[in-house]
């Protein structure tokens, strides 16, 4: 497995100790993904299913760039999708790609070192673990002008708290995060690297078979309790609610697709203006 070491690859990958880093590396566009054949996402995943079948990989671990893990979804693509239809087959590529994550045999640790919103944070709850440098900031902000996103947060999170970050806009800081299971840990952004490399050294010394057999035990809990199903009832009604996304409005009236066309800062002012005071303390 090759390494990428130029500024200008935007998926960083290195193998020490067993142990494969990918790191997403759009940090001018804080590692914002695109979807699909040709995307980063796929990028990524093409990568790590590389890394699976490498006998020198035990362990793999996603992180990002600069100050964000990822900022989510490219904004572009909700002014390129015109139909519900065609957000179903974009949904659809995109959720593929993160079932393959889970698929994997190889456990894979998230190292969520900055902000993860939106369809980053639904890939990160593809991973086998997740673990937040405390100046992380995670959530769902596309749902703060009509997009969608909880997909398969109840599992991690519970109903209550999936709904909350859904339909309250709220960015939640990495402790709160750990408090409500969303994260396994909150660690010092300065030792941040130093902690992640030492759990996935442990994480590479276990067992190998035993160590994907284990996570394929709870992997199959979660199919038990649903996963599948909900994931396709998510998908009927994301694609149907994105479809939308171009009417919805702020709350004095304006239209977020029209705020698209006229350019990032008016739209990010729009956007937050109403949650610019956490609710949560």
């Amino acid at each position: 497995m090759s390494a990428a070491t130029g500024d200008d690859e935007r998926l960083l990958r290195s193998v020490v100790d067993g142990v494969a880093t990918f790191t997403l590396n759009r940090p001018d566009r804080l590692n914002a993904m695109d979807h699909g054949p040709g995307s980063l996402q796929r990028e990524l995943v093409d990568a790590l299913e590389e890394a699976d079948h490498d006998d020198a990989v035990r362990c793999c671990v996603i992180t990002g760039a600069g100050k964000a893990f990822s900022s989510g979804g490219e904004l572009g693509a909700a002014a390129a999708l015109s139909s519900s239809s065609d957000w179903y087959w974009f949904l659809r590529q995109e959720d593929e790609d993160n079932e393959r994550i889970r698929q994997l045999r190889k456990p894979t640790i998230g190292a969520i070192n900055g902000i993860c919103f939106g369809a980053a944070l639904i890939m990160a709850a593809h991973f086998d673990i997740l673990v937040a440098s405390d100046r992380a900031r995670i959530g769902l902000i596309e749902t703060r002008f009509g997009g969608t996103g909880v997909d398969v947060l109840a599992y991690h999170v519970g109903p209550q708290w999936a709904k909350f970050l859904a339909l309250s806009g709220e960015l939640i800081t990495a402790q709160k995060a750990q408090e409500i299971g969303l994260v396994l840990a909150v660690v010092p952004h300065d030792s941040f690297a130093e902690k992640i490399a030492d759990l996935a050294r442990r994480v590479a010394a276990m067992p190998p078979a035993a160590a994907q057999l284990n996570r394929r035990v709870v992997n199959g809990a979660l199919d038990t309790m649903g996963w599948g199903a909900q994931k396709d009832l998510a998908l009927a009604l994301n694609s149907v609610t994105n479809g939308d996304m171009q009417q919805a409005a702020t709350p004095d009236g304006r239209r977020f697709g029209e705020l698209m066309r006229l350019g990032w800062t008016e739209f990010k002012n729009a956007r937050d203006e109403p949650f610019r005071v956490p609710w949560l303390d």
